[in-house]
């Protein structure tokens, strides 16, 4: 068959089936999407009650972490004690609630409700304290950075941003437990 020799009829009914093909695959095309959409829209809602609350409490527990490394009177790291201890209470109550929505933060954010302890734990070093609110300070940073992303664009953290903030976390902790180990060794000898 010859494509001038075509019959007109057999011509609109080849070009209906593409009609046809072609609706098809945008109807599905935009069912996908507005699916993805929908589920976009749900994760960013289960993280907007919380979100301003878990970026304060961050933020404060870092804040507070770096007055106390600046703080040399018992009297004035007392009281930040208290705030730091306010903060640290808020983040616990939410990351229960958040666990879900943000999963694999939670090592991250639990690290992070410990560095004004860790802070105080290693006060007696300045270089391993400075150390450990750097680190601290470090890994707020990126999970506030994180939690942004995963609000902004509507979904759950990547492998990488949890693997990378778990790192972190570790980092930050590495300081406090090898002063730790040090100081079990100096006070075993003591005795």
């Amino acid at each position: 068959m010859e494509l001038g020799k075509i019959d007109k009829g057999i011509a609109t009914l080849i070009a209906a089936g593409i009609a046809a093909v072609i609706s098809i695959f945008t109807l599905m095309l935009t069912l996908f999407f507005n699916r993805k959409s929908e589920i976009r829209s749900a994760r960013r809602k289960s993280l907007e009650e919380f979100i301003y609350d878990v970026a304060d409490s961050v933020h404060q527990l870092i804040a507070i972490s770096n007055i106390l490394l600046k703080n040399k009177t018992p009297e004035s790291r007392s009281n930040w004690t208290d705030k730091a201890n306010k903060a640290k209470m808020k983040l616990k109550a939410l990351r229960p609630k958040i666990r879900y929505a943000l999963w694999g933060l939670d090592k991250p954010i639990k690290v992070l409700t410990r560095l004004p302890d860790y802070t105080q734990y290693t006060l007696e070093s300045d270089e391993v304290s400075k150390k450990t609110v750097k680190r601290g300070s470090n890994l707020g940073d990126a999970l506030d950075n994180c939690i942004r992303k995963c609000y902004l664009n509507g979904r759950s953290p990547r492998f990488y941003e949890i693997w990378w903030l778990r790192f972190l976390a570790w980092k930050c902790e590495k300081p406090r437990n090898e002063y730790k180990l040090e100081r079990d060794k100096k006070l075993e000898k003591q005795s």
